[in-house]
């Protein structure tokens, strides 16, 4: 049964790593695939998609985006959206890949976001800041639940980028230029990510101030969600202080009604909202079972396992693993909330390939674990 016959949307994130298509190469002439190992790249994905069919997936690391739009229709994904292009930095070389979007239902706009200059003054920046890679924010008319904004973003690395080439003397050399360079290299990228949390998060307010619509933010967030970088997707009212509220409206609101209305310009992760709905779903269960049983049979009850949960790395660098891909969402998708249309019923993370790798299936294949949710429409 798909997940349209079963009332439920699949909704997917995948740093596709390098994605590119021979005879074009990616940041460096030797980096060309064969058309041995391009082929085996897109049977990979092919594969993937196959066995864990989305109806909704954001893309990172698209330097070949016709590519990837005859790959996705040919899996029954008739709309595709990108709007950026890599950039050519020399014969067949490309830098700066750009995200993309495919979904089995309609795309009804698409853009790129910007930032809103007036604001960068106001947070410690140039008025003239721009994003690493310009996210996407993709329209769709989902069923069941209407029009839905979905943006798709690959935020800066921690990566220093102020090597030798750059523009920075440091008056230091051998072992303390490379230190000295590294360490600036990566405040000013968490600097950089964390502008770019910060503006995309306004201006995602800002259509939804306007619109009112449901809200996805899925892609490779290159942090963990609770780094101080990311701090801006995770403002919530209990951050709030009563005397900073100016507004009157709100003012006047009674706690539960003003935990609501903010709640409405949230966002949350979708694998938290999954881990919720179990553990309320077992407790259910616990209390009926607890109900129905005699003393004599307590020793046998369901067990709830959630605090042995962790959550499985998206990302290993060595053998350190870390989550960076992430889907978050609005209140709409939080079974908690009035206002909940749908409720997140699935969360995965698809790991085999970094964890148990086969070299033959997986050398082609991503640095990155693809992750989804699925979303059961509340009837």
């Amino acid at each position: 049964m798909s997940s349209l016959e079963a009332s439920q949307i699949r909704i997917a994130s995948i740093n596709l790593f390098n994605f590119i298509a021979p005879p074009d190469a990616y940041y460096d002439f030797e980096n060309i695939y064969s058309q041995d190992q391009w082929a085996k790249k897109l049977a990979w994905f092919k594969a993937f998609f196959e066995e864990n069919p989305a109806d909704v997936v954001g893309f990172q690391e698209v330097f070949s985006p016709d590519e990837l739009q005859s790959l996705m229709a040919s899996l029954g994904y008739p709309h595709f959206a990108v709007l950026d292009s890599a950039e050519l930095i020399g014969d067949y070389v490309y830098k700066s890949p750009v995200v993309a979007l495919a979904s089995r239902f309609p795309i009804v706009e698409m853009a790129l976001v910007t930032p809103a200059p007036q604001l960068c003054q106001h947070i410690g920046v140039l008025a003239d800041f721009s994003f690493s890679r310009k996210p996407l924010r993709a329209t769709l008319a989902l069923p069941q639940i209407g029009l839905c904004d979905v943006y798709v973003v690959h935020l800066k690395s921690k990566r220093s980028d102020l090597g030798q080439g750059s523009e920075l003397v440091t008056d230091l050399n051998g072992g303390a230029d490379l230190m000295a360079r590294q360490a600036l290299g990566r405040v000013a990228s968490n600097l950089q990510r964390a502008t770019e949390a910060a503006l995309l998060f306004h201006q995602i307010m800002l259509r939804r101030q306007n619109s009112s619509q449901p809200v996805i933010l899925l892609g490779d967030f290159n942090d963990s969600l609770s780094s101080s970088a990311l701090e801006a997707f995770k403002v919530t009212p209990k951050q709030i202080y009563r005397a900073d509220i100016e507004d009157k409206a709100l003012k006047a609101m009674f706690e539960a009604q003003l935990t609501q209305a903010l709640n409405h310009f949230c966002l949350f992760d979708s694998y938290d909202l999954h881990r919720h709905s179990v553990k309320l779903n077992q407790n259910l269960l616990q209390d009926e079972f607890e109900s129905s049983a005699s003393d004599a049979d307590q020793e046998i009850s369901p067990s709830l396992k959630l605090d042995s949960w962790q959550r499985a790395s998206t990302h290993y660098f060595g053998n350190t693993g870390s989550v960076l891909d992430y889907i978050l969402v609005s209140s709409e998708f939080d079974a908690s909330q009035n206002a909940s249309l749908a409720e997140v019923v699935n969360y995965q993370t698809f790991d085999r390939h970094l964890v148990r790798p086969d070299y033959e299936r997986d050398n082609m294949s991503t640095d990155h674990a693809p992750v989804m949710m699925t979303l059961a429409v509340r009837r």
